[in-house]
């Protein structure tokens, strides 16, 4: 084209005579008034893009809620008022056999791509991820999205809220991004890439960015997903109108840790006081009354290694009621704003053409919180403590009023987790009972799915979504996708079910694993076993370093006459034992969910110094650094090692050195009047205060935080400060941490960005430092250990 222009210009200044009909690719149209080169815009037509969907195709929203049990909402007998649920429960349809993985990463990667979790490499959470195939933390392109695939066809895509499936070295604001929300198919991605966030002062991304904008007072994580979200929706509308959308909408709620503006809590003061074993009696007699379960359904005793609410101490219980009414707020707050988003579909005009699932939990509600705490990262780290030890660091910080603040991470009693598994047995991280692995599920689609009260009873699971969005809308499993030759989908589709409740189901059998935790069901049958823990029992289980996954006790069950699993038939039918259990095996090859335990290897319990983190072991920071991820940030209190700085000392010296994570659990280093300060916060329970016994000096100065483990990955600590080649202070840290403080915070030099570590700086936070920091340098000294 560009030669054509100059052959017309170069003709005409040589008087050649050639006419621009004859060179340009296009007949211009001549003007009275403007003669010469004019075009008419209305002659062009912009060239007509391929129709890959029908006309009328509808928008698609997902909510997933985070760690919420089938036994809590109020649409389905519980006690949580969970008004958009009902809502859309009251125009569609409700399932009430629905199934996840009973964790996190693994039903998020399974729900996305319609596969197996340890197909798709997310056996175990980002976090904890390993080598093993099924455990590798990364979903194959192999497997594509939804997301990827319906941007293919003509949707707007975007994810707002938690991710959880990005390997932990990649989430730097370097990258590389393949695996992060836009590099699977979402144009527009608002949330966090870790497994929970703090919900004041949460580590977010926008696409590809980490979020700096500061945010202002009474800033809650949910109600903030909710305003971008309506956002997005509004510019949709109005940029693409004629492209439908797909929204993921995954909340950090009610995900540890529990945090929620007072009033939302208060609105449930009382109506747990008679604890968690009444609270499930009521619950399931509800559950009977509604019509959600069988009336045949038994009840399911609690495990003998969890505490009735008889047993806990009368000075403990306004402990425990509270640490459940912040969460049931929590969870209420988080259906609200959902709501919000659904009022935005419908103020649009569009509620009407919209398919909308609404899954009440990626898994059960969380037994993490042990016997109740204020620092729920305690138990990842297996960290052993007293609830006297929590009340007492609570009644420091002001008493139950600080429960779902920002001083506290705050997770229930494990009793409040089983309660909200009404009728089951299992909880989060349960994989062989239901009550980790079941979740209710409501759909609605009001143009085309006729609205029927009555349950849903067909076996179904997370991997089934994608097939049915594809066969309602009549797209075609892809076999390549951006150039990657696709596996098999796992899941079927639910379309069958929408117009009949009594159809049989065509999801016939469904392994589930979660670090061990295992079991099989097929046409009706359930073979399971708890495997080596008790997710509610904490620290290394007994026995651990013996443990042999063969040796484990199974049981089995006729689910078609025992819908909550109570009556174990393994004694009975030995022989239907044996073949489900072969069955567990040859679908977990299939799968790649080997070895039995997999997802065991980097946790607390066996391999902590395996765990995901950076392969650096030296850091050299030229200048100071903000918001580097805790996960690819040097492990300043799990390993030993030595961090010099150096400084341009003011005579008036303060602030922060270094801080890494946060108020619920971190390191920091920090110079307050002159004096330099040291502290290791071990989750608000214990916090190790080191101070000099002099000040700094004025002017240039070097100094030296050295870090030496006693004997072992979570044990003690000695920590030594030097300024300038000299030994100021020194003390030992009784406990170190083992596998990480925090899942979403950062490390920062020269301020504390996240929430303060020290609660000598917390009303001054950030509190940046006054002087000049010049090279940083992190190294280990003894990789080793």
């Amino acid at each position: 084209m560009k030669s054509k222009y100059v052959l017309f210009f170069v003709l005409m200044v040589l008087g050649g005579g050639v006419t621009a009909q004859q060179i340009l690719p296009f007949p211009p149209t001549p003007s009275a008034s403007k003669p010469g080169l004019t075009m008419e815009t209305s002659t062009y037509k912009k060239r007509p893009e391929a129709k890959r969907l029908p006309s009328d195709a509808p928008n698609i929203l997902i909510i997933l809620m985070d760690d919420i049990g089938p036994g809590t909402a109020s649409t389905y007998g519980g006690e949580i008022n969970a008004p958009t649920l009902s809502r859309i429960a009251d125009l569609g349809l409700s399932y009430n056999r629905f199934h996840s993985t009973a964790m996190c990463s693994p039903t998020r990667a399974s729900l996305l791509t319609g596969r197996n979790h340890t197909g798709v490499g997310n056996g175990q959470i980002a976090a904890l991820a390993n080598d093993f195939d099924g455990f590798s933390g990364v979903i194959p392109k192999s497997a594509a999205t939804m997301a990827e695939v319906l941007k293919a066809y003509g949707y707007n895509t975007a994810a707002f809220g938690k991710w959880h499936n990005t390997p932990e070295d990649q989430i730097t604001n370097k990258g590389p991004f393949d695996f992060w929300p836009t590099g699977y198919g979402f144009e527009e991605f608002y949330g966090f890439l870790a497994g929970e966030a703090s919900q004041y002062e949460p580590t977010l991304v926008h696409n590809t960015t980490y979020v700096t904008e500061e945010r202002e007072e009474g800033y809650h994580l949910s109600e903030d997903l909710a305003n971008k979200t309506i956002k997005w929706l509004q510019e949709q509308k109005t940029y693409a109108p004629e492209k439908p959308f797909f929204v993921y909408w995954a909340p950090g709620a009610a995900h540890g840790p529990h945090q929620v503006p007072q009033e939302w809590a208060d609105k449930y003061k009382g109506k747990f006081d008679d604890g968690w074993d009444v609270y499930r009696e009521r619950v399931f007699n509800r559950q009977k009354k509604l019509g959600w379960i069988p009336q045949n359904t038994k009840l399911t005793p609690r495990d003998e290694t969890m505490a009735s609410w008889a047993s806990i101490p009368e000075s403990e219980k306004p402990f425990q009621r509270r640490l459940m009414e912040v969460w049931a707020g929590f969870a209420e707050h988080a259906d609200y704003h959902a709501g919000r988003v659904i009022d935005q579909i419908e103020a649009m005009g569009e509620l009407d053409n919209t398919l909308i699932f609404y899954i009440w939990g990626d898994n059960g509600s969380s037994s993490e919180g042990l016997h109740g705490t204020i620092s729920e990262q305690l138990a990842q780290n297996a960290i052993p403590t007293k609830i006297s030890e929590h009340i007492e660091a609570l009644n420091a910080l002001g008493g139950l009023d600080v429960l779902g603040t920002n001083k506290t991470d705050n997770m229930f009693h494990a009793g409040w987790a089983w309660a909200g598994s009404t009728p089951y047995k299992g909880t989060k991280l349960v994989g062989g009972y239901f009550g980790g692995t079941r979740q209710p599920m409501a759909v609605s689609w009001p143009k085309t799915i006729k609205h029927d009260k009555t349950p849903r009873p067909q076996f179904h699971h997370v991997i089934d979504v994608v097939p049915t969005v594809y066969e309602l809308l009549g797209i075609t499993e892809p076999e390549v996708v951006n150039g990657f030759e696709q596996v098999d989908m796992d899941g079927v589709s639910m379309v069958y079910s929408f117009n009949d409740a009594t159809v049989k189901g065509t999801h016939k059998t469904q392994f589930f694993d979660i670090m061990a935790s295992r079991g099989i069901y097929s046409d009706g049958w359930m073979a399971s076993t708890m495997g080596l823990r008790k997710p509610w029992v904490g620290g290394i289980p007994k026995g651990a370093k013996t443990w042999n996954p063969m040796n484990d006790t199974w049981e089995l069950y006729n689910l078609d006459e025992d819908w909550s699993q109570s009556t174990d038939l393994s004694k009975q039918y030995p022989e239907k034992l044996e073949e489900m259990k072969m069955l567990f095996i040859s679908e977990s090859t299939k799968y790649k969910n080997l070895p039995v335990g997999g997802g065991l290897w980097a946790t607390a319990i066996f391999h902590p110094e395996d765990a995901p983190a950076s392969a650096l072991t030296e850091w050299t920071f030229d200048a100071p650094l903000t918001r580097m991820p805790e996960s690819a940030a040097p492990k300043l209190g799990k390993m030993s090692s030595l961090v010099t700085m150096e400084l341009d000392v003011p005579k008036e010296a303060n602030g922060v050195l270094y801080a890494l994570a946060g108020f619920s659990g971190g390191v920091t280093c920090f110079v307050m009047d002159g004096y330099l300060h040291y502290e290791f916060n071990l989750f608000e329970i214990e916090r190790t205060k080191i101070k000099s016994e002099s000040k700094l000096p004025e002017g240039k100065a070097t100094i030296v935080v050295e870090s030496k483990l006693v004997d072992r990955i979570g044990g003690a600590m000695d920590v030594t400060l030097k300024v300038n080649g000299k030994a100021v202070a020194q003390k030992r840290v009784p406990r170190a941490m083992s596998l990480h403080f925090t899942s979403n915070a950062t490390f920062d030099i020269g301020t504390d960005l996240d929430s303060p570590v020290a609660l000598e700086y917390f009303d001054q936070a950030p509190f940046s430092y006054n002087g000049v920091i010049g090279k940083t340098i992190i190294k280990y000294t003894d990789v080793k250990k």
